[in-house]
């Protein structure tokens, strides 16, 4: 019995101050830090907590939370290696983030807020699903988990290190917030650069750097998730997602939809 136990096993637990030390010994861990926390000591080596930063801990690895607020916003997730293994995800990649290398490196992304918005709710139904009665709710709580770390996976979180510079972070994080806020208004780079006092090839230069990937791409990345959600879970007519989103035209919409995902997005609702 308490094997099977062990191998289900998942818990789901709000972030509060008395968590100022996290570890657990059986336990793979997931820190979804939304806010409140100034620090984080790994190992005796302190590092700056960003906003919307999830972590990924080994069993047996301790994290020291340095609180800067009374009520910080978070969440705590558990589950053992057992229950990944049942569960088929021996070869999920989430990139930067392997929470199954066994190197002393703290796997560590910050997120976007509309992927941290997405990031909450899922923790509240796992944690909501897991306190029910509901049949097979390991197996919901276990696909909840899954896209969870898809999110995770997303190209366009940013990869905290020891050796990260932090001013860069600084920007990129300030540029992710500023297009996940303006997204519907504002598509071009320049547009977030001169809203930075910052040159379009410096802000480019620092978000390749800090992320791999470019600036136009981040911006394109959040109009992208935003259309998805739209076209799979509403009503809204492709007209009027391709308004809310700030096209000009519906084909616009549809030729920028088309090139990155592959399909027109009457083809993507259809699936």
């Amino acid at each position: 019995m308490q094997l099977i136990q062990q191998r289900v096993f998942i818990c789901v637990q709000k972030l509060t101050r008395r968590y100022s030390t996290v570890i657990d010994q059986d336990n793979y861990q997931i820190l979804w830090l939304e806010n409140g926390v100034k620090s984080i000591d790994v190992d005796l080596e302190g590092r700056e907590s960003l906003p919307l930063s999830i972590i990924f801990l080994h069993p047996g690895k301790e994290v020291e939370l340095r609180f800067n607020c009374f009520q910080p916003k978070g969440w705590i997730i558990k589950f053992s290696h057992t229950f990944f293994n049942q569960q088929y995800l021996n070869g999920f990649n989430i990139q930067h983030a392997d929470i199954f290398l066994s190197s002393g490196e703290i796997p560590l992304i910050v997120l976007s807020p509309k992927i941290g918005d997405r990031i909450n709710s899922i923790a509240e139904m796992i944690a909501e699903m897991m306190q029910s009665d509901i049949p097979n709710k390991v197996l919901a709580a276990y696909s909840l988990l899954k896209t969870l770390l898809v999110y995770c996976d997303s190209k366009c979180n940013l990869r905290v290190t020891t050796g990260s510079n932090n001013h860069y972070l600084d920007i990129v994080s300030r540029f992710k917030n500023l297009v996940s806020q303006n997204m519907v208004t504002f598509h071009r780079v320049s547009d977030y650069a001169e809203m930075m006092h910052i040159s379009p090839k410096n802000l480019n230069k620092i978000v390749k750097e800090v992320m791999g990937v470019t600036a136009k791409y981040v911006i394109s990345e959040q109009l992208l998730i935003r259309s998805c959600r739209d076209l799979r879970f509403t009503n809204l007519s492709i007209k009027e997602i391709s308004i809310q989103l700030g096209f000009s035209e519906p084909e616009h919409f549809s030729n920028f939809f088309k090139k990155n995902i592959g399909c027109s997005p009457i083809a993507y609702r259809q699936q």
